[in-house]
């Protein structure tokens, strides 16, 4: 019962993210956009299932190769959002089509390395899913925080 409810709110998080990329929405507080990263990797850790007992040097691999996959594909995907500053200060996002192209990437490879570990007998438990969802959020929350800092205020007109 407990991996389908884990599965469950993998999906829905999933389903969470989409929506946001792609709906044109403020970019939040650097502050807040930090919180959900380390939370997920925490709970990954807490999962107690990121290295297979049998196989923990293959597992290793696997979760490393899994973290800096998700870490490339979350900065590439923090690229491709359209930012821009309105003329009120407030910054807005609304994801693109290479976005999408981005989001099949990480889905595919994500597939992808459970099926290495399928085909290698390395069990692949959900806190390894939870610790590449984590890099992938850490990783577009730095470029797009990062990029917010480059777009120009807008003009402040003095009356005098």
């Amino acid at each position: 019962m407990i991996p389908i409810l884990i599965g469950l709110v993998i999906a829905a998080l999933v389903i969470v993210i989409l929506i946001r990329r792609f709906g044109t929405r403020k970019v939040g507080s650097p502050t807040r956009m930090f919180v959900l990263p380390p939370v997920l990797a925490v709970v990954g850790i807490l999962q107690g299932d990121l290295i297979d007992g049998h196989h923990p040097l293959l597992s290793e691999v696997l979760l490393g190769v899994g973290v800096v996959a998700a870490l490339a594909l979350g900065t590439g995907l923090g690229y491709t959002l359209r930012l821009w500053r309105d003329d009120t200060g407030v910054v807005w996002s609304r994801g693109t089509r290479l976005t999408i192209a981005m989001l099949v990437a990480t889905i595919a490879v994500r597939l992808g390395l459970m099926a290495t570990g399928f085909a290698l007998d390395v069990a692949t438990g959900t806190g390894a899913i939870f610790m590449f969802v984590a890099a992938w959020l850490l990783a577009q929350n730095t470029v797009i925080t990062r990029r917010v800092r480059t777009i120009p205020a807008p003009a402040v007109s003095v009356g005098l």
